[in-house]
């Protein structure tokens, strides 16, 4: 204990002894202590119940003040050192009586908490060396929209130019929905050298072996292995810089302007409009830009594949339920189909965003996605 609490208590402990021996009244022991006259009776009632060493004050916490002089040490720890946390200046300084939180203030208030500290390990920036080497492809997390609620941007950038390969905004992040994007930048680019992603399960399949015993993979990793596709995962954020960036841009850029849509196909049309724009027109300064838009940098890629080839070897097929009400289920989502198949079982065919219903091996009905 401090010499300063120590003190307290004495000083509290004879102040309550003289209004216990009449010596002075109970509105002058609070005026010398600087405390209300009732915290002076509930000082005599401990005092008569526990004894005179009930002042004690036991209750716990850091919220103890320091010395002047415990102040200034803390102060030249953070001067001496930028770098320092208040976990270490508290190991430094052998101050046990203080919390993290109050140091930090203390810093605070003598403008030591904005401090950009050069780093030992420079931060590594890359870029591919020409387009289509490396695509990128991301979720942004949930957003709130007034008129429509949750929604998300599925995206793919290209890493050399920046150019945004394909976008579109869905009410939820399911693998189905990337895969759309994803034929969609495939159709109408050409086929990437590289993919980096991260670890959703909307790209990797969490498990490692899948129930027939051979190593699991997501629809993603099937069709990426069957293009001759690299992927690449990234381990933390850091890695996908780019599209995390663009992601904070979008937000301040085309989110905030586009918050009264009404409607997903309103808001992806709009977003449409907003990536042509941006394509064309948004002049880069980043490495290897040179202040040139992503639509100069950018060249579709020269891998290809037929479009009915890579059209047939994209399309999933799946079989569903028709229930009594004439809808199936596709990725949570009810969709009507035409009254016959009612109670039926049949096969559908999804290509891109359109779903194609076949019997006798001819098309009998057809709709698209919703997002």
């Amino acid at each position: 204990m401090s010499n300063i609490q120590i003190k307290s208590l004495e000083e509290k402990q004879q102040v309550i002894s003289s209004v216990l021996k009449g010596r002075i009244t109970k509105t002058e022991a609070a005026n010398t202590l600087g405390c209300k006259t009732q915290t002076i009776y509930n000082y005599i009632h401990k005092v008569t119940r526990e004894g005179i060493d009930a002042l004690f004050d036991k209750r716990g916490g850091n919220n103890r003040k320091l010395s002047a002089r415990q102040e200034k040490d803390l102060v030249d720890i953070k001067e001496k050192g930028r770098w320092r946390s208040a976990r270490k200046a508290i190991e430094l300084t052998d101050i046990k009586a203080v919390g993290i939180r109050q140091i930090q203030k203390i810093w605070v208030k003598h403008g030591l908490n904005r401090e950009n500290v050069e780093r030992l390990k420079p931060l590594v920036r890359f870029v591919a060396k020409y387009p289509n080497e490396l695509w990128q492809a991301d979720i942004q997390g949930k957003m709130f929209l007034p008129h429509i609620g949750e929604a998300y941007l599925i995206l793919v950038i290209d890493d050399h130019s920046r150019f945004i390969l394909g976008g579109k905004w869905f009410s939820n992040q399911t693998q189905m929905n990337v895969f759309r994007v994803w034929y969609h930048c495939l159709f109408t680019w050409g086929l990437p050298k590289k993919m980096l992603q991260d670890k959703g399960s909307q790209y990797k399949a969490n498990a490692r072996y899948g129930q027939s015993g051979e190593y699991a993979q997501s629809t993603y990793q099937f069709y990426a292995r069957v293009l001759g596709i690299e992927l690449i995962f990234a381990h933390r954020a850091q890695t996908k810089g780019k599209v995390e960036r663009f992601f904070r841009f979008i937000q301040r850029d085309f989110v905030r302007e586009n918050t009264d849509v009404r409607s997903f196909e309103e808001l992806n049309r709009k977003f449409f409009s907003w990536q042509i724009k941006y394509n064309e027109e948004f002049a880069h300064s980043g490495i290897g830009m040179n202040g040139r838009t992503p639509a100069e940098v950018y060249q579709p890629s020269e891998r290809r594949k037929p479009k009915q080839e890579l059209q047939e070897l994209l399309t999933i097929t799946i079989r569903r339920l028709v229930y009594r009400d004439s809808t199936i289920s596709l990725f949570g989502k009810r969709y009507r189909v035409p009254n016959e198949f009612i109670t039926a079982r049949i096969w559908v065919r999804i290509r891109g965003e359109t779903v194609r219903i076949e019997s006798m091996g001819r098309v009998v009905y057809k709709f698209r996605l919703k997002a």
